[in-house]
């Protein structure tokens, strides 16, 4: 009879303990409910604060844009939590892209030269896109838990950037650490102070830029009205871009 007296004990402990667990379950998501954040993809993805930076983003285009009608301030709230969702999905499939990119790429490293960069281009149409996609993956992963709200906050140029430099990883870590609300343009520069590109990078960089500035030059002027081409300097033209195009793809 005592043994049955405690297994009732036991089980009635268990019962309550189990109701407590989900009376706090349900009232963190009562007050989240109350506050406005709980939302239809709550506990799917990890949503990150925004910075005063892009709060006050959104506090200016609200102010800039209305005509009078609207309720800034009453539609500020939203448009914060939605932007926060937004930039929450959008770093949950890099996620996703980046796992999955990484994971063909252990497969194909082991076949020849430029299985992978083949592969990239067929999926994605381009290289760059999902390397950085991966680099992004791989830096993610590697840092700790404690900083991984910080990443997702932080522009993704920045994190494919400082993704790509060949420094020590710690000094990365450092860097992250060191985020401070800046927008892409100051961290890029940021960047280059901390992490300085090797001359021969440099040059590289150089001969892009080069590359980039010719081009926009061509386009001005084939945008001009009298800008003309004859039947075959269309064509010979259209398979000089193919080819570039195609060149481009594989670097």
């Amino acid at each position: 009879m005592k043994r049955m007296d405690m297994a009732n004990v036991n089980a009635l402990l268990s019962e309550r303990l189990n109701t407590n667990r989900q009376s706090t379950k349900m009232a963190k998501m009562a007050h989240a409910s109350a506050t406005g954040n709980l939302t239809s993809f709550s506990g799917i993805f990890s949503i990150s604060d925004l910075s005063d930076k892009e709060k006050q983003l959104l506090e200016d285009i609200l102010k800039e844009y209305t005509t009078g009608e609207q309720n800034p301030e009453h539609d500020l709230p939203a448009l914060m939590q939605l932007t926060s969702e937004v930039k929450a999905i959008n770093s949950q499939a890099i996620m996703l892209h980046g796992e999955r990119i990484k994971k063909v790429h252990d497969i194909l490293i082991q076949y020849k030269e430029g299985a992978f960069t083949t592969w990239l281009i067929a999926a994605y149409g381009n290289r760059q896109t999902p390397y950085n996609f991966m680099q992004y993956y791989e830096l993610h992963a590697k840092v700790p838990k404690k900083l991984h709200a910080v990443v997702d906050s932080m522009p993704k140029q920045a994190i494919y950037t400082l993704a790509s430099r060949d420094v020590n990883f710690e000094k990365k870590l450092e860097f992250i650490e060191s985020y401070n609300g800046e927008t892409k343009t100051e961290l890029l520069a940021k960047i280059r102070t901390w992490f300085p590109l090797p001359q021969e990078d440099k040059r590289q960089a150089n001969i892009k830029e080069t590359l980039v500035q010719g081009l926009t030059r061509l386009h001005k002027l084939v945008k001009q009205n009298t800008f003309r081409l004859s039947k075959d300097e269309k064509n010979h033209v259209k398979d000089l871009i193919e080819k570039l195009s195609n060149q481009i793809d594989q670097k």
